[in-house]
């Protein structure tokens, strides 16, 4: 009776760790608005963000001539400066947590991608 309740849960780890279709690895993209990046890569390549975006302390955002150029972001600032979007942030306003990278608030009161340097 022991030797089945050991084979018949080795017989099933078998089965699924055995080699078979495997998922193809995810593509490296050029970044869309929120997600993470590499700063100093161009754009359109595969760490950088997509056309129309900057890497900006390590998330891809908007390129803007007004603030009206930067879509709203949930529960944040998100206003125009030297061509760039900024998510504004203090310690009433913390950086919005629904972006695919998580960002911190700078000492400049912009949020950035956390582990990003900043001025």
């Amino acid at each position: 009776m022991r030797n089945a309740t050991l084979i018949i849960p080795a017989l099933f780890l078998a089965l699924f760790a055995a080699p078979g279709c495997k998922e193809d690895p995810v593509p490296n993209e050029p970044g869309e608005f929120g997600q993470p990046c590499i700063i100093g890569e161009a754009d359109n390549t595969p760490d950088g963000c997509a056309s129309g975006l900057s890497c900006y302390f390590g998330y891809c955002e908007e390129l803007c001539a007004s603030p009206s150029d930067c879509q709203p972001v949930d529960g944040s600032e998100h206003t125009c400066a030297a061509g760039v979007c900024h998510i504004i942030c203090n310690t009433d306003n913390p950086c919005p947590e629904n972006l695919d990278t998580t960002l911190v608030c700078a000492t400049n009161n912009r949020c950035k991608a956390e582990g990003a340097e900043s001025s």
